[in-house]
């Protein structure tokens, strides 16, 4: 098999000098991963996307109102001005969020993992209050990881969005908790709902490929799921050395911690 080298012309396709046979196909298999893990990483945001649309309109709207009622009031002038500097801001912060998401950047780098969530909160553009849940972030600001800070920010983003699933089909109150510790050498991070559970002849498969329950629209959100989330989120975890672990029952909510050495 030959390989693309990039020229200033076309791309030469010329085989890496030395490679063995199980050099190139371990060389094959690791860049195919890279490439499912940032296409499931799109598909993430994309399934997102009605939320968005959603808190972008609830942005857009008071600013046209104001606008319209300081061109019949001038004294309003100076609140339309203020609604629209602020929604403003909040769209720059929920595109940026986004936009990180979709980086392919396979570099470990040093960051606050409190900040990280909190770019991914944003990323949801929806505020988890307006459906009712209460969503709590107990992460002491201390805690900076080196990591490939997009695929970690991948698992949570996946990891919370289950959450919003299933809580979102439980009555209020509706509750979430990202926590993270750092003891002996391991951070331990857990997402923990008080949702709907999976049933204990679930809790084998969830991991593997192509299996999902998610058939349904919840919370005004289509998430039909590919059974490729939960079980690219244990590959990513177990690339960094960790684990992925799942504790739940019907009825009585779920909670996934992972674990990373630190």
């Amino acid at each position: 098999m030959q390989y693309p080298v990039k020229t200033n012309e076309t791309a030469v396709l010329t085989p890496p000098e030395g490679e063995s046979e199980t050099q190139r196909l371990t060389r094959e298999l690791n860049m195919v991963r890279g490439q499912l893990r940032h296409c499931e990483r799109l598909l993430t945001v994309g399934t997102m996307t009605a939320m968005v649309v959603h808190e972008f309109n609830n942005l857009l709207t008071p600013i046209v109102n104001y606008a319209q009622m300081a061109q019949r009031n001038a004294e309003m002038t100076p609140k339309a001005l203020d609604r629209a500097i602020a929604g403003g801001k909040r769209a720059a912060d929920i595109c940026r969020a986004i936009l990180g998401m979709t980086r392919h950047n396979s570099t470990p780098e040093t960051f606050c993992l409190r900040d990280m969530l909190q770019e991914t909160l944003t990323a949801m553009a929806r505020e988890p209050r307006r459906d009712g849940i209460d969503l709590s972030l107990d992460v002491p600001k201390d805690i900076s990881v080196t990591l490939r800070r997009v695929e970690l920010q991948q698992v949570l983003l996946n990891l919370i969005l289950n959450a919003r699933d299933a809580v979102m089909e439980h009555p209020t109150p509706r509750r979430i908790e990202v926590s993270a510790r750092r003891r002996d050498g391991l951070l331990t991070l857990t997402v923990t709902d008080n949702g709907v559970g999976i049933a204990p002849e679930h809790l084998s498969e969830i991991f593997k490929p192509f299996f999902t329950t998610k058939t349904q629209p919840l919370g005004g959100v289509h998430r039909k799921g590919n059974g490729l989330g939960l079980a690219l989120c244990r590959d990513i975890v177990e690339g960094f050395g960790g684990t992925l672990r799942v504790r739940s029952a019907p009825g009585q909510g779920a909670a996934f911690t992972v674990q990373l050495p630190v």
